[in-house]
């Protein structure tokens, strides 16, 4: 039902046989042909355009089904006219309510930024966009733009490591269409690209590759011959942007105009006549609009002040999103008093939430602590320079074990307990891992050995799987907590695992499979484990196991994610002890 009531695309359903199950040695389903059949015509009454089987079903299941749903009407499918940008686990509407784009990350007149990317220093880039999102940006705005670097490599990097920790969508800001692909490119999710313009270079550089990659687009109402002064000269050029926009398919709900907001202090009618654009826009072409909004005010003392008002005015006008700086009060007072007084934030707990930080932060009096100025807070971001760094710092008042346990372990439990809570997702958590990773390799040749080995573990993907992303989080996640982890990789065969478990006189085994082939594999690993390694403990985890299955096969315990197989192995290592 969620799908279908955004979807303007067919939606496509296979669902499996049920979770699969291990009896008498095989994977089986239990969900039978005509159960299955009844779910999946319930699905297709509500507007799915196609189905099938995936993993436990065979011909006799589509048949059922081809039989149940012969007198389900295919559906219509509609567009759903809505402006969207997101993230690989949000979205964005834009239209809605004001919508708020985070400006920060961009060189122009910021020093430490521009020396940050000639010196590759992603950290800065990290810092800025968490800080926005916890300021409140909807979107971030990613500009790197820099005449000595190569900007399609760093705004890659960028794009790459943003998404990693913050979940917020991304805006690719860049007049390179180079850079502008390769960041599209590796993006996961439904980008917001700044920007075109209405000059036919803009037009048929940027706008197909909009078209390629299924991105909502910035388009600025500038041509050939500038911009023009007179609103109703900027929406000429808004309409004939959104007529070639429409000319290689692009819905018109994914473009969103710019109407360009310029300076004051040189054109005192200059913000007037942005703000009839901004009307005639969304009224007359009924599309989404967004400024810049901190551009009307330079030359000017009190900038904030000027933006503050400004902002508010075009809310007031139709202004669908903002790129501007969530740092600034005044402006953030503006947005969060405008959602309230226009039925926006109907409960006012936005508003409310944001005074009440606001009255907190006077009652201290104090500025807020830096992104990523605390070991533990760095290495919950995911912010591995910075890890590495504070982790070294904290050696001149903290011993190696005290670092470990009162900064590295409790960022790493909290970031389990979002992950199990999801709040907080993979990426998230495998940043996390390595930033901890970073923090413990600089204390640890601070510490004896024997205080950073606990027992050795060897991991393993068993034999014909080749899936290793979960193991490899597990192996960062032990070895945070202090175990000596061999990771044998993937696909490894039962021999192996045994051969190598012996050598290296390892007291857990840690086997991993997320494809139902292969985990008769699983089972044979441990057999033969059992056999030849007396006292040997076994831990087994992947998509597709379940406690139930783990204690058919002999296995000493069973983990569904990397916090609870370091649970686990801290469990077995306390037992091995006594």
């Amino acid at each position: 039902r969620e799908y279908l009531k955004y979807a303007s695309v067919p939606v496509l359903v296979k669902p499996n046989a049920g979770m699969p199950i291990i009896k008498d040695g095989r994977t089986v389903y239990t969900v039978l042909p005509d159960e299955f059949a009844a779910d999946v015509t319930e699905m297709l009454s509500l507007g799915v355009h196609a189905a099938g089987g995936c993993c436990g079903t065979a011909p006799a299941y589509i048949s059922v089904l081809k039989e149940a749903s012969k007198n389900v009407i295919p559906s219509v499918l509609t567009e759903k006219n809505i402006t969207v940008v997101s993230s690989y686990t949000h979205a964005v509407e834009i239209g809605r309510a004001p919508i708020l784009i985070g400006e920060r990350i961009n060189p122009t007149g910021k020093p430490a930024f521009k020396d940050a990317l000639r010196a590759s220093d992603m950290s800065y880039i990290l810092r800025e966009g968490i800080s926005e999102s916890e300021r409140g940006a909807h979107i971030l705005d990613v500009n790197v733009g820099l005449p000595e670097i190569d900007e399609a490599k760093m705004l890659t990097d960028a794009v790459c490591s943003l998404q990693s920790v913050v979940d917020l969508p991304l805006g690719i800001d860049t007049a390179d269409t180079a850079a502008m692909e390769s960041a599209l490119r590796v993006y996961n999710g439904k980008a917001l690209v700044n920007s075109v313009n209405g000059k036919k270079e803009s037009l048929e550089s940027v706008l197909p590759l909009v078209k390629k990659y299924g991105g909502a687009v910035i388009a600025l109402t500038l041509d050939e011959g500038g911009i023009p002064e007179k609103a109703e000269d900027r929406f000429e050029i808004a309409k004939a942007i959104l007529a070639y926009a429409e000319s290689l398919g692009i819905r018109k709900c994914d473009i969103i105009f710019d109407p360009l907001a310029l300076t004051v202090s040189a054109d005192k009618k200059a913000a007037k006549e942005t703000l009839k654009a901004v009307r005639m826009i969304s009224e007359e072409l009924g599309c989404k609009t967004s400024l810049g909004v901190s551009n009307v005010s330079f030359g000017l003392p009190m900038r904030d002040a000027v933006n503050a008002a400004f902002f508010t005015m075009a809310l007031s006008s139709g202004l669908s999103a903002a790129i501007m700086n969530p740092h600034s009060d005044e402006m953030m007072r503006a947005y969060y008093a405008f959602c309230a007084l226009t039925a926006n934030d109907p409960d006012f707990s936005a508003y409310i939430s944001y005074a009440e930080q606001g009255a907190a932060s006077l009652s201290r009096n104090v500025k807020a602590p830096a992104c990523g100025s605390d070991l533990t807070d760095a290495i919950i971001k995911g912010l591995k320079e910075s890890a590495a760094v504070l982790a070294a710092e904290a050696l001149a008042t903290l011993s190696p074990t005290e670092i470990i346990e009162q900064k590295i372990i409790p960022a790493l439990n909290e970031v389990g307990t979002g992950f199990e809570n999801k709040k907080i997702y993979l990426p998230g958590l495998l940043m996390s891992a390595e930033a901890a990773a970073a923090a413990f390799d600089a204390v640890k040749s601070a510490i004896p050995t024997a205080a950073a080995t606990k027992c050795r573990v060897v991991l393993a993907t068993v034999k014909g799987d080749v899936h290793d992303i979960g193991k490899n989080i597990v192996k960062l996640m032990l070895e945070n907590y202090g175990f000596a982890v061999t990771d044998l990789g993937k696909d490894v065969p039962p021999k192996t695992v045994v051969s190598e478990a012996k050598r290296l006189g390892a007291s857990i085994v840690g086997l991993s499979a997320l494809m139902t082939t292969t985990v008769p594999a699983m089972a044979s690993t441990v057999e033969l484990l059992r056999k030849q390694i007396s006292g040997i403990k076994v831990m087994v985890g992947g998509a597709v196991l379940t406690a139930d299955y783990a204690r058919s096969i002999g296995a000493d315990a069973y983990a569904r994610d990397a916090m609870e197989a370091v649970r686990k192995a801290e469990e077995i290592y306390l037992s091995l002890s006594k």
